[in-house]
């Protein structure tokens, strides 16, 4: 590269390289300044913009809410002699004001209050669209007791101008609670009005409004004429509400990493502060500063290194072909030969020669891996005496002169159910242990190997004994086995069973791989964590050939007559005698074929039970025909559940209610989780969802799932009445998903929200 510098030639190509990349690096850059200007633009018109609409939303709510009671001022009903009149029929009032209360949708509650009236019985009395309360109950029950009786009473007394009155303004700590906001407003323009509106506003759906119109990560204040808070929106930063308001009301106060935007109503004068972190307010910019300098630095520091590439390519047929290559140090160039071509002329000449030789070499033998080749001796697809000799010497080398070798399989108990629902990795990383656990434990009784060949989800192990070993290899064979598995039950949680095969000449192995994957058949009667070999195996057998195979075989008839004898301890006894016969026996197919002809015979009785039953005792045995037991013992006991199933049911009348009556004590024990459903009730009592769903709306008339909501509202209309639990403490207990699912079902069923119901009880 130097040389290439020192050249005139040279930098004259990267100079011209150079200049066209600065051209083009700065328009691009004014570019980026002109979209980054754009961006900060856009971001604090758009937040003006909201901040206005913010305002501009609350003082419409408030007028529309002025000219609603101008409205009113008008409406002789509500006069106070009408009141008066109409004390007798409370009704009548509550009436007229839910229909005022109907022409707003921000509104909970609307109320009515006289001061220095000539009628006694209308003073210290708010009218209401629920009812007729003193300022006091009205505090205690529409205000939720969030707002003093005696700040109520003092505002109603001396009220001169509309007002909003905030439970906000008299509580230390209102995170998390939900807040009461009254509007209390004249109902005429005369200074010492006798007749005050008190509409009570939807604070949730206010919070619910601003919430859609703010960051989330940000918090909203809002501040009355006379500077009280009365609507606070908090989002998801950690900004305290004393700390908002002390810094929304002094002007000078600054809290490290927020901004403060501050807009004032035109109308209302009211004052609202969006407090929002500053990384979340300057995020868009930040991220398209971001990402300008991060494109615009890659793409200059990409061009410099294309101009230096292009500048050496525009060169290099020139003067350095040849320093792109290193000299091979076959050339034998002199070295006073500076000609470029003739060198890399000859290193191509060498490198294609290199390359014959190469892949004459690669194609002169097959070549096998270890692993390659002792796969096809294990399979018994290579004779070793007729292979070729590079094979024959290959197993020379790992067998040396030992003449005996014996192999292990070592097989996962509980594979799919563990390790085949472990990544890919963690599954080689427990196979590969198994691999080196094993050459380790077998290393001092000769040569040894391990594969993971995937046969029956384990591995093969080979082991090649030592000559004083040889006559040993099944003793041996049982220690290093007992070692492995208590290795990868202890570090892996993992359960393993081991089947050692009968020793064999190398040239037979596959014998031996044969005899030891034979013997996992027989791991239904030896149990999980079982080490099986030839010798112990074989006695065994010879010790239990005196059983009688037909007494077995006899089993599945007196299985039937068991069953139809009604008697449970006839049946468990006749199975706990067929589980000792059958492992006495250890005949694999002999209890297949016995177990099959079984559950043949428990069908033909199903026949005879109720159609209730039949369903779910059907597709129990389904289940256990197509169901691989890991032992004799859990065979059996699968076996006895399903026997008694049918016994039980056997006899009984088609129309009984035991079906019905499990339904609905499940229902009535699970009504209050959420994920209750057709389902899960169809699982819990083993049938299938479309034979509940008829067989519940034929009982009840009902289907299932209308009949649990049934259950859960009659279980809030109780909480309701009885309790001040919050409506979403409710929803929490009867087991509906949310709050608005609640609502909507409990007005369908009942005619009224929630929220009424429980004020129409309480008045």
């Amino acid at each position: 590269m130097r040389k290439a510098i020192q050249s005139k030639l040279y930098r004259k190509f990267l100079l011209g390289h150079l200049l066209i990349l600065a051209v083009t690096g700065l328009l691009f850059l004014v570019t980026n300044i002109i979209s980054l200007s754009n961006t900060y633009n856009r971001l604090m018109d758009n937040t003006h913009r909201s901040m206005a609409n913010t305002t501009s939303l609350l003082d419409t709510r408030i007028l529309d809410l002025q000219k609603l009671t101008l409205t009113l001022s008008r409406d002789t009903k509500l006069l106070p002699y009408q009141l008066q009149e109409s004390l007798q029929y409370p009704y009548l009032i509550a009436d007229e004001l839910e229909k005022l209360k109907a022409l707003s949708a921000d509104l909970d509650s609307i109320g009515l209050f006289y001061r220095n009236t000539a009628y006694s019985s209308l003073q210290n009395t708010i009218f209401t669209d629920t009812g007729i309360y003193s300022p006091e109950s009205y505090s205690r029950l529409v205000g939720d007791g969030r707002i003093s009786p005696e700040i109520l009473e003092s505002k109603l007394g001396q009220l001169r101008s509309p007002i909003l009155l905030s439970s906000l303004a008299n509580e230390n700590n209102p995170d998390g609670k939900e807040q009461v906001l009254l509007l209390l407003v004249p109902l005429d323009s005369t200074p010492f009005s006798s007749g005050i509106m008190i509409y009570k506003l939807n604070y949730p759906a206010l919070v619910s409004n601003f919430q859609l119109t703010i960051d989330s990560g940000s918090s909203l204040i809002a501040f009355d004429q006379s500077n009280m808070p009365f609507l606070y929106v908090k989002g998801s930063s950690d900004l305290a509400w004393s700390e908002l308001e002390r810094a929304a009301q002094n002007s000078k106060a600054r809290i490290p990493g927020y901004l403060f935007l501050q807009e004032t109503s035109s109308k209302q004068k009211i004052h609202v502060v969006n407090a929002i972190r500053r990384s979340d307010y300057f995020r868009e910019y930040d991220v398209a500063l971001t990402i300008s300098l991060t494109i615009f630095l890659i793409s200059l520091a990409l061009g410099i290194v294309l101009c230096f590439r292009s500048a050496r390519k525009s060169y290099q047929p020139i003067q350095e072909l040849s320093n792109r290559f290193p000299t091979l140090p076959s050339d034998k160039l002199t070295k006073g030969n500076t000609d470029e071509l003739d060198q890399l002329t000859r290193y191509i000449e060498q490198m294609r020669d290199e390359s014959i030789h190469l892949s004459n070499m690669m194609h002169n033998q097959e070549v096998l891996t270890r692993n390659q080749l002792l796969l096809a001796v294990l399979m018994g697809k290579l004779n070793v005496d007729n292979t070729t000799q590079d094979n024959r010497s290959a197993l020379h080398q790992l067998f040396d002169t030992r003449h005996t070798s014996s192999v292990l399989v070592i097989i996962f108990d509980d594979y799919n159910s563990k390790v085949s629902k472990e990544p890919l990795s963690e599954q080689w990383l427990m196979k590969y242990t198994i691999c080196n656990v094993l050459e380790n434990l077998s290393g001092v009784h000769g040569v040894n190997y391990a594969l993971d060949l995937a046969i029956d989800n384990g591995i093969v192990g080979i082991v090649s004994w030592n000559n004083e070993f040889a006559d040993q290899w099944e003793a041996r064979s049982r220690a290093f086995s007992e070692q492995i598995i208590a290795f990868m039950n202890r570090h892996f949680a993992l359960s393993l069973s081991c089947m050692v095969g009968e020793p064999q000449p190398t040239n037979d192995l596959h014998q031996s791989f044969n005899s030891a994957t034979s013997l996992a058949e027989y791991r239904i009667f030896a149990g999980k964590q079982s080490i099986i070999t030839p010798t112990e195996w074989s006695q065994q057998k010879i010790e239990n050939t005196t059983i009688d195979k037909q007494q077995i075989s006899d089993f599945a008839e007196a299985l039937h007559a068991a069953v139809c004898s009604k008697s449970s301890e006839h049946l468990q006894l006749l199975i706990h005698e067929m589980e000792e016969s059958f492992t006495r026996l250890e005949d694999a197919p002999t209890f297949r074929l016995t177990f099959q002809q079984i559950i043949f015979t428990l069908n033909q009785l199903v026949n005879n039970i109720p159609l209730s039953h039949r369903e779910a005792i059907k597709y129990k045995l389904e289940s256990l025909a197509e169901f691989q037991s890991k032992t004799v013992a859990e065979a059996c006991a699968n076996l006895l559940d399903a026997a008694r199933s049918i016994q039980d049911s056997l006899g009984e009348d088609a129309n009984n209610n035991r079906l019905y009556a499990s339904m609905l004590e499940h229902v009535s024990q699970h009504y209050m989780d959420y994920n209750l459903s057709l389902s899960t009730v169809a699982e819990e009592l083993s049938l299938t969802p479309s034979y509940v769903t008829r067989y519940f709306k034929n009982k009840n008339g009902l289907p299932l799932m209308q009949y649990v909501s049934k259950i859960r509202i009659e279980k809030a209309k109780e909480l309701l009445e009885t309790t001040h639990l919050s409506i979403k403490e409710i929803v929490e207990q009867v087991g509906f998903v949310d709050e608005n699912n609640f609502s909507r079902a409990f007005r369908k069923r009942e005619g009224v929200s929630p929220s009424q119901y429980r004020s129409n009880r309480y008045s």
